[in-house]
């Protein structure tokens, strides 16, 4: 059920991305369940896309119960959590995930050239 909550959410984001949604491991023991969704760019050329760009999903324990469930997330490699009841949070921005990607692109093109020293 918690995961067709998140679902339901990130269906609305980012359209271009192909997306997968995964309980992370250990997450029911903290009391609130803790998914990670994967969000990558497939492409003719790269048909399995790298990188994946991971949002990281908390979901409170009883969440069924509440009429809006409290749902935050956080980007990958960031400490800014976002509550999707705010107005913040609903604002999701695809050019996140985009400069995301090109952060790490740019991080594997500097490890190529380093190593070709």
């Amino acid at each position: 059920q918690a995961c067709a909550v998140i679902e339901e959410i990130i269906n609305k984001w980012a359209t271009s991305y192909a997306r997968a949604v995964e309980l992370q491991p250990g997450a029911e023991a903290s009391g609130a369940l803790h998914f990670v969704a994967l969000f990558s760019k497939p492409s003719k050329e790269e048909p399995i896309a790298w990188p994946v760009v991971r949002v990281n999903f908390t979901v409170p324990e009883g969440f069924a119960s509440a009429l809006v469930p409290r749902v935050t997330y956080s980007l990958e490699g960031e400490r800014m959590v976002y509550d999707v009841t705010t107005d913040l949070g609903r604002r999701f921005k695809e050019s996140w995930l985009d400069r995301i990607v090109m952060d790490k692109r740019a991080i594997r093109a500097d490890m190529a050239l380093r190593t070709k020293r």
